[in-house]
């Protein structure tokens, strides 16, 4: 019998309900465990101690956040015990952005199907190279988009933003007023086939389309072809931002001298003023500098 385990993010209020109906629908042909996050960077050690105790698929119940807690655990473990693994989510978090890039939904009739007709992609990972907030060199790994600039403000932003109010709203609302209050600072860009230097409102390493609760930055990005998408903003002001944002959710390239598309398979990212935050699927990673390499098809994920 197979084993499947859940990685569940502990905030959530229907954790119960959500149990007794993945029981009910996949507990006579598996063998299931279910595992909570007490607090934060939890489902890391959860997800690495699931995939070391034999799992065949490990689901994150969560959004953008818990399951890129569950990838880094995933990476943590050693390669031969992870390559026949198969990640999966069920998205029921605030921010569902790599969920809606591939088409998942929140139904366990949708997991319990992908399941059974072994339906699955081997997705790229971006792997980061950079420093913690005390300084110390760290790696961490992300499956959607990672970015440096506002990206960090707006995210300690909507993480102190009441949960009254809708994702998107508050994602919108806290990009606003980053707006204000983030100063442009100056970074160099390098890769193999593309440099730049200049003063940085936001820069994205996408592997998949959209962040911020459904805003398609990267319309060229795609998760298995060992490259990252990357989008820059340099001179772009808050009217330009809304102005643009109705196609922004559209997943549409904007037409702008301010903003700049390429693709990369690895680069570095320095600072040439003060240092910038970096964010990955919604979690604050570290610091600049950065070096990202791209990992081909390196995780087999449910979709």
């Amino acid at each position: 019998m197979k084993k499947i385990s859940f990685v569940i993010n502990g905030l959530l209020k229907n954790i119960n309900s959500r149990t007794k109906e993945i029981e009910l629908l996949l507990g006579k042909d598996f063998d299931i465990s279910f595992h909570i996050s007490q607090k934060s960077t939890d489902s890391i050690d959860l997800s690495r101690k699931c995939i070391e105790e034999g799992t065949d698929y490990i689901i994150g119940i969560g959004g953008d956040g818990t399951l890129n807690e569950v990838i880094n655990g995933v990476m943590l473990a050693d390669k031969t015990q992870r390559e026949n693994v198969k990640v999966g989510l069920l998205p029921t978090g605030s921010g569902n952005d790599f969920a809606k890039s591939m088409n998942l939904d929140s139904k366990v009739s949708t997991l319990r199907s992908l399941i059974d007709n072994e339906k699955s992609i081997a997705i790229d990972i971006g792997k980061i190279e950079c420093k913690d907030k005390n300084g110390n060199d760290s790696i961490r790994y992300f499956n959607n988009i990672a970015d440096v600039g506002l990206g960090g403000e707006v995210v300690v932003k909507v993480n102190k933003s009441s949960k009254l109010f809708s994702p998107t709203f508050r994602y919108l609302k806290s990009s606003v007023e980053a707006f204000f209050t983030y100063k442009k600072k100056k970074i160099r860009f390098t890769s193999p086939h593309f440099t730049w230097e200049g003063a940085v409102l936001i820069l994205c390493l996408a592997n998949a389309n959209y962040f911020g609760s459904g805003l398609g930055i990267a319309p060229h990005a795609k998760v298995d072809d060992g490259k990252m998408a990357v989008v820059i903003a340099g001179e772009i002001s808050l009217f330009d931002y809304l102005r643009n944002l109705s196609r922004i959710r559209n997943k549409e390239v904007i037409n702008h001298p301010g903003i700049i598309y390429q693709e990369v398979e690895e680069c570095t990212i320095e600072p040439v003023e003060d240092n910038l935050l970096i964010e990955t699927d919604g979690e604050l990673a570290g610091n600049l500098p950065l070096k990202l390499s791209v990992l081909n098809k390196e995780i087999k994920f449910l979709a």
